[in-house]
């Protein structure tokens, strides 16, 4: 406060009376500049403007339950998020451990390799050719989603316009559809190779396509679309909590199909536990439809 009093005290231009109210000593012809200096005051605690500007609209920040509270129908979101997480997890992580088993049916026993280097060259071999043919999914997702799409698109070369939306609407490739094509293609094949199990054991590349092309439409879906459903289904204010409540979801579901595919193989055999797949992904196609298939979040 000294300070600043002798910093006015040496402006000839400036006044501080004793309410330390400052004032400016204007010419004629600088009334115009009282007003800058009106409103200036010293109080006890320092220096400070009498008329404070606004400060600018900025979004009011609300706790993480009321979020929740206010996310709308979340019961519904959540288990399409987290529910379809975990289903897919279930089939895809219990599928991975139980790869072995489908491998040995297509390509033979082996038991009689006593060599292990030679034993590992074999399976080595065997995954790299099911990822070879599941790896492309993950590159038709990036090449489809958010695009409207339509199944006449390949065959129509001089149709009219109206073809498309007279026969075949078009879709976007939301995350939510194609999640929904994933899982239920991959229905219908985890049912052909249940039901099938021991005449496709007879033909090995057949086998091998149909178990390989459900890990590619696993690619082509549910594995890529379950780290995006949160994020365009959740408001912004819990977004993150419910993404994270999501994804452990889908870590429980794999832990659980990690653990059940080996026993429940054992006990029902190869061809039920297929069956039973095939019927958890239509189960997560149901799901995706009712919780999440909206492309706008209510």
């Amino acid at each position: 406060s000294t300070l600043f009093n002798d910093i006015v005290e040496g402006d000839p231009s400036l006044h501080i009376n004793e309410d330390h109210q400052i004032s400016l000593i204007a010419d004629d012809d600088t009334e115009e500049n009282d007003e800058q200096y009106e409103g200036f005051n010293d109080p006890p605690g320092g220096f400070m403007l009498e008329h404070e500007p606004p400060l600018p609209n900025m979004k009011r920040k609300t706790s993480l339950w009321a979020s929740l509270k206010d996310e709308p129908n979340l019961p519904r979101k959540l288990a399409g998020t987290a529910g379809t997480w975990f289903l897919f997890d279930l089939i895809f992580y219990g599928n991975t451990l139980f790869e072995p088993v489908v491998l040995e049916a297509a390509f033979g026993s082996k038991d009689d390799v006593e060599d292990g280097y030679t034993l590992l060259l074999m399976a080595v071999r065997d995954s790299l050719l099911i990822s070879l043919l599941s790896l492309p999914g993950y590159f038709f997702t990036v090449m489809l989603i958010g695009r409207r799409t339509c199944v006449c698109r390949s065959i129509r070369s001089h149709s009219s316009s109206t073809r498309c939306s007279t026969l075949f609407s078009p879709v976007e490739q939301s995350p939510a559809y194609i999640q929904m094509q994933g899982f239920c293609i991959m229905f219908i094949l985890y049912l052909i190779i249940g039901l099938y199990w021991t005449s496709l054991s007879d033909i090995q590349w057949l086998l091998l396509v149909l178990y390989a092309s459900s890990f590619f439409f696993a690619n082509y879906g549910p594995n890529s679309t379950t780290f995006l459903l949160p994020s365009v289904t959740y408001s912004e204010d819990c977004r993150s909590t419910l993404n994270g409540i999501s994804a452990a979801a889908g870590k429980l579901g794999a832990l659980v199909g990690a653990s059940a595919f080996e026993p429940a193989a054992n006990a029902w055999g190869e061809s039920t536990v297929m069956i039973v797949c095939g019927v958890v992904s239509l189960l997560g196609c149901g799901l995706t439809k009712l919780c999440v298939g909206k492309r706008k979040e209510e």
